[in-house]
């Protein structure tokens, strides 16, 4: 199965989402297609073997809809010039409209029109053409999409402004006819109000989407345009986009980083709070990786070109927000729901209203004014809109911080977080232990002979000390790793243990009492056995990290319940717990374990978010309801999280906690905005003014309707861009790019 992203252009409402999602789900071999209006996307799951790429896009063209350019500087150049188009066509139709309203309703102001009654019809339909040609889209789109019986919103001002033309022209024929007294019902300056309000709202509701968007394109094009690269010694200055992977680049102070590299020679720091939303520059020296667009500082670096294009980091975040801006959240299923019925039961009411008011003794203008009014005042614009415009918003705030959110549902199930499971190091803790103390220093080269092959940072640690302290390391050979427990390993001919007092005691070893006490001090104590007798006690510390007890106060704030959950001993523990200030601490687990813990709590209807780094977390992100992966974290823990932090900060654990609330609650402000329009307003577009006494507000209930259609698509899209000055209370120091 291939997933593919693909930009599609013209949806205006929900009921648009719909037919893009019916039309690519018809095709053979899709097994998903999930369109979003927010950033006018279809994200497609397909069997390559049964259906192609163009074959989707010619689904997306049946339905009425275009299919953008991938490419992310053309598809905002055509943004630029549909917003182009829509604003010269919102022109022609407000000035028409203005002028047509002033000749139509002038003489309610006490305005003269020297015009005969037929010259009079005749030039209010001749400056109603213009203003329909401003409005075309609308009839371009929902006149098709009546005859394949998905009336959208734009069927449902086509319906209302052709029943009005059809009117006016009715009654023109009358006026010529000779019955003057017709030329005061007509109904073109109905036309031309509709069109011209409706247009205002889908321009601004597009100008602000494309203003959103610029987020995922901002991101984008941070990367540099040139590089200076090393060939036969000279320095030559080339396109970024002509990189190749092995080029050596010159990256000079204040340049950006052109692509994905690695530090050959020199010294410098490098700014990546574009990245990381880290602002403390990151020191860089030879072997250290560098990342395309970070800013270098003052010094001067050689690196050696690694990734380029889409392979860099910077590409991967951004197809990573597109792809979560690309789902769903279940919240938006509700919309969904009623979009999908919403349309053809307004057209049903509208024909009930209609049937009603004539059987109620009114003429047909009045019902047809009525049911007019119904049409425009129900489109379902700002109901399509409430959800996709908050998750575009919030998933790009969240990148702002260096948090990356992977679906949508990610980013509502956050909002949702009682509980949050910390591992502790490289979580809690800095993650970089360094030895502290050995009871017995002339045995530390066999130990680190025996950690040598192991990736545990606490093996390195080992490692990194006799390496530092000049001891030897002897040939091993029969390296095995204990999950959970330590590593055996045969050294220069002798059997070697290291690991937990409990792993060299379940081995039989006989370890002496007060061996491993600086476990209370919160140091972690590796021990080791040579030839099956105690040899030595290895005592490494790993500092918490400066964040984490501002972290752990935020979560309490909060009301959420904090747990660690380590591998490492109970006095260690409980001792890191006690000065983060932690409720619960669950020590000596085995890997399984933490998905255990998991899976307990979610049995007692605890919702949980598991924050780890490692492949022993990988299970546990995967079982709770949010994974949390710290951005220092091994691939097996990214991949399995549903939210990635792009830095250390363990602050951005419950920065993205409030991110989702925040969405959430933006997300439920919408649909309410939303409802509040689309329900409310039916009832006195149906005449409810009229049964209290206000007849003479029915010749303009349809210009009324249209001016609150447009203020519910602007009122979400304003509520939503609301979430782009939120600042998560978690990070409360200045950090954000």
């Amino acid at each position: 199965m291939k997933t593919k992203i693909i930009r599609v252009g013209g949806m205006t409402c929900a009921a648009c989402v719909g037919r893009v999602e019916g039309a690519l789900r018809a095709v053979d071999g899709v097994q998903s297609a999930v369109a979003n209006i927010g950033n006018n996307t279809a994200t497609v799951v397909f069997d390559e073997s049964r259906t192609t790429e163009e074959e989707l896009a010619a689904a997306i063209k049946g339905a009425g809809y275009q299919v953008i350019s991938e490419n992310r500087a053309e598809a905002a150049e055509q943004e630029r010039r549909d917003l182009d188009v829509r604003r010269r066509d919102l022109w022609i139709s407000i000035v028409f409209a203005v002028i047509l309203s002033v000749i139509a309703m002038g003489h309610m102001f006490g305005l003269e029109i020297p015009l005969e009654p037929l010259p009079f019809c005749l030039v209010q339909l001749a400056l109603c053409i213009p203003i329909m040609y401003g409005g075309r889209r609308f009839y371009k789109k929902g006149i098709p999409a009546l005859f394949t019986r998905n009336p959208t919103m734009d069927s449902l001002v086509s319906l209302g402004t052709l029943a009005s033309l059809c009117m006016g022209l009715y009654n023109t024929y009358l006026v010529y006819s000779g019955d003057t007294g017709a030329m005061h019902s007509l109904s073109y300056d109905s036309v031309g109000m509709i069109i011209a309000l409706v247009s205002v709202g889908k321009y601004l509701e597009a100008r602000s989407k494309m203003r959103t968007n610029d987020s995922l394109r901002k991101l984008v094009s941070l990367a540099p345009d040139q590089a200076t690269v090393i060939r036969d010694g000279a320095e030559v200055v080339v396109p970024a986009s002509e990189l190749a992977v092995g080029d050596t680049v010159l990256i000079r102070p204040g340049e950006k980083v052109p692509a994905d590299a690695t530090v050959l020679s020199g010294e410098s720091s490098v700014n990546e709070s574009m990245l990381t939303g880290e602002s403390i520059p990151v020191d860089k020296r030879a072997g250290d990786t560098l990342y395309g667009a970070t800013v270098n500082g003052s010094g001067s670096l050689r690196a050696r070109i690694e990734k380029t294009g889409e392979d860099t980091v910077l590409f991967q975040i951004a197809r990573m927000m597109e792809m979560a801006q690309g789902t769903k959240a279940p919240v938006a299923n509700i919309a969904d729901r009623v979009a999908a019925v919403f349309v053809p039961s307004v057209i049903v009411v509208a024909v009930l209203v209609f049937i009603g008011w004539m059987l109620a003794g009114r003429d047909v203008q009045f019902s047809l004014t009525i049911a007019i009014s119904i049409l425009v005042i129900a489109c379902p614009c700002a109901l399509g809109l409430a959800t996709p415009i908050a998750i575009v918003v919030g998933t790009g705030r969240g990148s702002q911080y260096g948090i990356l959110f992977k679906t949508a549902s990610s980013l509502e199930a956050a909002a949702r977080i009682d509980t949050v499971v910390l591992d502790k190091t490289g979580t809690c803790t800095v993650g970089h232990p360094a030895v502290n103390s050995v009871s017995d220093g002339s045995v530390v080269g066999i130990v680190a002979a025996a950690e040598i092959d192991s990736e545990h940072p606490l093996a390195q640690a080992i490692v990194r000390y006799a390496r530092e302290t000049g001891a030897t390391i002897p040939p091993h050979s029969g390296f095995e790793s204990v999950t959970g427990g330590g590593v055996r390993c045969e050294v220069d001919g002798r059997m070697v243990l290291v690991g937990s007092t409990r792993f060299l005691r379940e081995e039989g070893i006989d370890v002496p009492e007060g061996a491993d006490d600086l476990a209370s001090s919160g140091m972690t104590c590796i021990l080791a056995a040579i030839d099956g007798r105690y040899a030595t006690t290895i005592a490494i510390s790993d500092p918490i990290r400066e964040e984490s007890p501002s972290a752990i106060r935020s979560m309490h704030e909060d009301g959420l319940r904090v747990m660690m959950v380590t591998g490492d001993r109970r006095d260690t523990a409980e001792h890191i717990a006690s000065e983060l200030g932690i409720d619960e601490v669950h020590a000596e687990t085995k890997p399984g374990d933490k998905l255990e813990i998991v899976r307990n709590l979610q049995v007692s209807q605890a919702r949980v978010a598991m924050t780890g780094d490692g492949i022993n977390d990988a299970p546990a992100l995967t079982q709770a309801d949010v994974g949390i992966a710290v951005g220092s974290g091994t691939d097996i823990a990214i991949e399995s999280a549903d939210i990635v932090m792009m830095n250390d900060d363990l602050r951005s654990v419950p920065a993205a906690l409030e991110i989702g609330r925040a969405t959430l609650r933006n997300i439920k402000e919408n649909l309410f905005f939303a409802f509040c329009y689309n329900v409310v307003c039916i009832p006195i577009a149906a005449g409810l003014p009229v049964l209290l006494g206000y007849d003479g507000l029915v010749d303009q209930m349809p210009m009324i309707s249209a001016l609150a259609m447009s203020c519910s698509s602007v009122s979400v899209v304003a509520n939503a861009l609301r979430l782009r000055g939120f600042r998560p209370r978690a990070l409360a120091e200045a950090r954000h790019r």
